[in-house]
């Protein structure tokens, strides 16, 4: 499954980079505000302190008022 914007397809789960794209924001800015808990995030792994941010794209483009459906992925 994909979130199809008019803009393409994103994961249904994206790291920093990704949502650094969508908010216009650096990647360490995007890292920032997950720690902060200003982006809702999915939880760690336990015991890997060092795995990427899990943030769910769909509340994200809500959030940001972005138009979306989720879609079964294309092979």
């Amino acid at each position: 499954m994909v979130v199809r914007t008019v803009a393409g397809d994103w994961d249904i789960v994206i790291g920093p980079v990704e949502a650094s794209l969508l908010l216009g924001k650096t990647d360490r800015s995007v890292r920032d505000d997950c720690e902060a808990g200003i982006i809702p995030t999915l939880p760690r792994p336990p015991g890997s302190s060092g795995a990427h941010w899990r943030i769910p794209s769909a509340p994200l483009l809500a959030r940001l008022g972005i138009p979306f459906e989720v879609v079964l992925a294309q092979s």
